[in-house]
């Protein structure tokens, strides 16, 4: 598989880990670290969704490491940060959340960084 295809798979695995730890904690309620930390994370863990998030972060992990053999670390890691534009539009659309207009501007700047970043020859 082409490197991109892996850094790609990477990327959408971690912003849909992070969609599914969110809707975790909102089944589970806030993270107090009050009690046993030991217990607290457990809690957390044991939630399937919680669990079905680390899962993904898994894989993206495997898909990135396989990528990073084929590619040079310079070119890949500008392409995690195409996890920040994933996680903020999903969580607008999944969580209603609201996103202010100054942050779509990061969004176009982040954008246009990993295509500088990826189309300089090096």
């Amino acid at each position: 598989m082409k490197p991109i295809v892996l850094l790609l798979l990477s990327v959408a695995g971690a912003s849909l880990g992070q969609i599914l730890f969110k809707k975790g904690v909102i089944l589970t309620g806030e993270v107090t670290f009050r009690g046993s930390l030991f217990g607290e994370l457990m809690r957390l863990v044991f939630n399937p969704v919680v669990f079905l998030g680390l899962v993904f972060y898994v894989v993206s992990t495997i898909l990135w490491l396989a990528a990073l053999s084929k590619t040079t670390l310079n070119f890949a890691y500008p392409f995690t940060a195409l996890t920040f534009i994933l996680v903020m539009l999903s969580s607008r659309m999944v969580f209603l959340e609201t996103i202010p207009p100054l942050r779509y501007l990061g969004i176009g700047l982040i954008v246009a960084g990993i295509v500088v970043s990826s189309v300089a020859k090096g």
